[in-house]
Parts: structure tokens; sequence; C-alpha cells
């Protein structure tokens, strides 16, 4: 296994520059199946902002190494964490100098993870829907009580602020 810091050349100084734009620059000329795994990338990263997992870092996330080929690891490290106020900024540069925890970032930049703007909304609802249906069943599942089901709700996950899209 080796870590986005690693495949983007990087060291834990240098670490503030790293970026989904680049880690997707090399996803599409060193990995298996690139135009899906750029695909689940940015469907990561829409999830990172839709959730709150600003905890992003290149170190969480990976690929397998087989030798010869790259592939995406299964996600993993996925952390919500509390917004004061309401503006986030992921751990990775989204694109150029932007990292703000917003559903424009990920779509001014859908063309680096080689999907129209028309695509990368349909994400957006997926994940949306996904959460929204699955909200109550997961919070029972964790065995959250009302207060800290409503107190994720809305500040967390689907906060506001993440989902403006233009």
């Amino acid at each position: 296994m080796v870590s986005a810091l690693t495949l983007l050349g990087l060291n834990e100084v240098m670490a503030r520059y790293a970026s989904y734009e680049t880690l997707a620059e090399i996803i599409r000329y060193r990995f298996t199946e690139p135009k899906d795994t750029l695909k689940e990338l940015f469907a990561r990263l829409v999830f990172n902002i839709l959730c709150g997992n600003t905890d992003d870092h290149a170190r969480n996330h990976a690929a397998f190494w087989d030798g010869k080929e790259l592939s995406l690891t299964p996600a993993y490290d996925i952390c919500p964490q509390g917004r004061s106020g309401n503006e986030a900024s992921q751990a990775m540069l989204i694109s150029g100098n932007n990292n703000l925890s917003q559903l424009k970032s990920c779509l001014a930049s859908a063309h680096n993870f080689l999907l129209s703007k028309t695509a990368a909304k349909l994400i957006f609802a997926q994940q949306k829907s996904i959460i929204a249906e699955n909200w109550n069943l997961v919070c029972e599942q964790a065995e959250l009580s009302e207060v800290d089901s409503r107190l994720l709700w809305g500040r967390q996950f689907l906060n506001v602020f993440s989902i403006v899209e233009e």
C-alpha cells in the first residue's frame, strides 16, 4: 500500500500542497481503470464534504501496488468534524488553491475527474439522497441519542453551507 502523499511525491512538511487535482492526474496515467477510479475519488470527495470529514489529508488516501499497477484502496479514516460557523476547508486542495468544503468546489473541479457537470450533479444528488434515506438507521445502529442525532444533522452531515452548488 502506498499513500497519496507518497504518490504525490510530498513529505510531511509539504503535505499542505497535496491536491485532489494532482492526484486525479496521477490516477489518469498510473492507475488501473482510471475513469472508474476518478469517479470513485470524486464521490469520496463529495462524501467527505457532505459528512463534514475535513481530515481528508494525503495520508488518508492510498493505493494498492502489486509491483506493476496501482488501484485505489477502500476509503478509511472518515471522521466528521464540527464546524465553527458554517465555513470549513478540506485538508487537501480541491483544485488550484481552493479547498473550501462546498459542492461548488467539486463542481468547478469535475473536469479533473473526467466528469461533466451533469454527471457531477448526479453524484451530488445520489449521495445527498443516500445520506438522508439512511440517516435514522445509521444513528440507530450507532446508538446515537436523539440529541446527538439532531446535533450532527445539518451541522456535520448535509450542512447548508456545504451543499451550495453554484
